[in-house]
């Protein structure tokens, strides 16, 4: 049975939109955009349709491949702007560009995507992975996504800097075993069919499929990719739902699954900052 992202995040989404206005709250983010993949162009469109729809303010800064200096200038002046409460660097950046060193020069008070060590934020999409969790607990009549962990096995495939790794810490911080699947593990299908949650963050299309779960799974598709398909890009996410549908006892997708929830996850994140700078 799929469990649908879109309603976990409109719960979350609607909470967000009262806590706005009884708070009188003038949450504001910004985005950078120094990139070329469609994917984030679609992503960052869906942020900030989301976050206008509830009563944020976004503002999306555009670079193209040649103003690196000019997209560091503006981080450096969006820092030290008071009226601001967010700023996120959309991943990924250009070849070339070093994401890792640019999204450091974020102020750690305005880090809502949580990518810096000592951020006040956890990131967005372990965020989402978790919410998603706890929904699967509530429809199995548990109460709450610890007790419906508890006894079974986890794995999660990729340890990548936005979805893997801070899923894997969030996770571990919470006391919680897991098994982590990367590009250097053995007989990987083997562990996965042994799994009783199945968490994906590879970006490799199809990589969980009816042929690697169990009969009763429970699986999270998180990563995404893209491919060339009679000249048009197309995104595909990690688990094939088709497949997994039959087999999994409650699945989500990436693709109107965690991609709504991540979004919401985010912007809780920028009300938050607002709350404690007011």
């Amino acid at each position: 049975m799929k469990v649908s992202g879109k309603e976990v995040a409109e719960a979350i989404l609607k909470k967000l939109e009262k806590e706005i206005k009884e708070k009188n709250l003038k949450p504001s983010l910004a985005i950078i955009l120094a990139g070329d993949n469609p994917a984030s162009k679609i992503y960052v469109n869906s942020k900030i349709k989301t976050a206008q729809r509830i009563g944020i303010k976004v503002e999306l800064f555009e670079f193209s491949k040649s103003e690196m200096n000019r997209c560091l200038e503006t981080i450096n002046r969006l820092n030290d702007d008071p009226k601001l409460n967010g700023i996120i660097v959309q991943y990924p950046v250009y070849e070339g560009w070093d994401f890792d060193e640019i999204s450091s020069k974020v102020t750690v008070l305005k880090d809502v995507d949580g990518f810096l060590e000592n951020s006040p934020f956890r990131g967005a999409t372990a965020l989402a992975v978790w919410e998603m969790i706890g929904a699967f607990a509530k429809h199995e009549g548990f109460k709450n996504a610890e007790d419906f962990l508890e006894g079974k096995k986890i794995v999660i495939l990729g340890k990548g800097k936005t979805a893997g790794r801070p899923t894997i810490n969030l996770l571990k911080e919470k006391g919680i075993g897991i098994t982590v699947i990367d590009s250097k593990t053995e007989n990987p299908d083997e562990i996965i069919k042994n799994a009783d949650v199945v968490i994906s963050a590879t970006g490799k299309k199809h990589i969980v499929n009816g042929s690697n779960i169990k009969d009763g799974a429970y699986v999270i598709g998180v990563g995404v990719g893209k491919e060339i398909i009679d000249e048009q890009s197309k995104i595909y996410g990690d688990i094939n739902e088709e497949e997994v549908s039959k087999k999994a006892k409650l699945y989500c997708p990436t693709i109107g699954g965690i991609g709504p929830l991540t979004i919401a996850c985010l912007l809780r994140n920028v009300v938050q900052s607002s709350a404690r700078r007011k």
